[in-house]
């Protein structure tokens, strides 16, 4: 292995193990890739040894088991994100020691309305923005590649008093997860005081930081007269959808990307049956670290 320091006095007979353990050993050498610098040096590693790869621009060292890389000349994070399933492989980081990983559910679609009469009107319900989930890994803990699922959005309900569906789960392999939020009730027809409750938030689970999404709004009637206030809930990430005007008959809106849930619809006097919107898709955020 490397010999340390020394300090060569003139006319000192420079050997082959001095050459070795003071030089060879302590040089920054210099490969193409990872596997050549493995061919070159399988028969003569050493605790110490630091070497540069070209197709990387990393410079690693030999631990006495492995080879860990200390830096990158070229990026020291980087950031990869989800808005589909997919994999993340760690082969395809060789400068990385950690990643955080946020997770968002996707958000709940808001209730239908029913059809009104001359006297009657609906509000429905908004839908609950999905959970929020953080943590920060070790390379080192990660399998070679990690399944990534991104939480659907959910669904509006169906025209008429039906209610919204929730939102899919977010997960990055079995690390940490966040449920998507709750769908909003549908709303039926009334002249006097009735309500249809908005969706519940997601939750995160098993990560360092874990949050609710915000509920959705409930659509109210209040002697038959509407409260304009049934938005969607929001999420750690993204806004729920708003309501879009202050009177009369609206369609939902959908629920703002990153699990945003839906706002719900409403209808005044003599409407048709109105279908919910739907929620906003989930959000999986890997920030890779040198």
């Amino acid at each position: 292995m490397g010999s340390g320091y020394k300090d060569f006095s003139p006319g000192d007979v420079l050997t082959a193990s001095d050459v070795d353990g003071y030089l060879m050993r302590q040089t920054v050498m210099t490969f193409a890739s990872a596997s050549a610098r493995d061919t070159a040096l399988s028969g003569v590693l050493d605790e110490g040894m630091v070497a540069y790869l070209e197709d990387d621009n990393v410079v690693t060292v030999y631990d006495g088991a492995a080879w860990q890389v200390v830096n990158s000349a070229s990026t020291s994070h980087q950031i990869v994100t989800f808005t589909a399933n997919g994999s993340f492989t760690k082969a395809t980081y060789p400068w990385a020691r950690n990643v955080f990983v946020e997770c968002i559910g996707g958000g709940g679609g808001s209730g239908g309305c029913a059809s009104t009469g001359a006297s009657t009107r609906a509000e429905a319900g908004g839908g609950g923005g999905g959970g929020y989930s953080s943590e920060l890994i070790a390379i080192s803990a990660l399998a070679s590649s990690e399944t990534v699922t991104v939480g659907a959005a959910g669904s509006g309900g169906s025209a008429g008093n039906n209610n919204g569906s929730a939102g899919g789960t977010s997960s990055f392999g079995s690390f940490l997860s966040a449920t998507g939020g709750s769908g909003g009730s549908g709303a039926a027809a009334s002249s006097g005081n009735a309500g249809a409750t908005g969706g519940t938030g997601g939750v995160g689970s098993n990560g360092d930081v874990n949050l609710r999404g915000c509920a959705g709004h409930n659509g109210r009637l209040i002697g038959g007269v509407a409260s304009y206030q049934n938005n969607g809930g929001g999420a750690a990430r993204g806004g729920g959808g708003s309501v879009t005007v202050a009177s009369g008959s609206s369609d939902g809106t959908t629920g703002g990307t990153q699990g945003g849930g839906a706002s719900g619809p409403r209808n005044s006097t003599s409407q048709s049956a109105r279908a919910g919107a739907d929620g906003g898709a989930g959000l999986v955020i890997v920030t890779v670290l040198g």
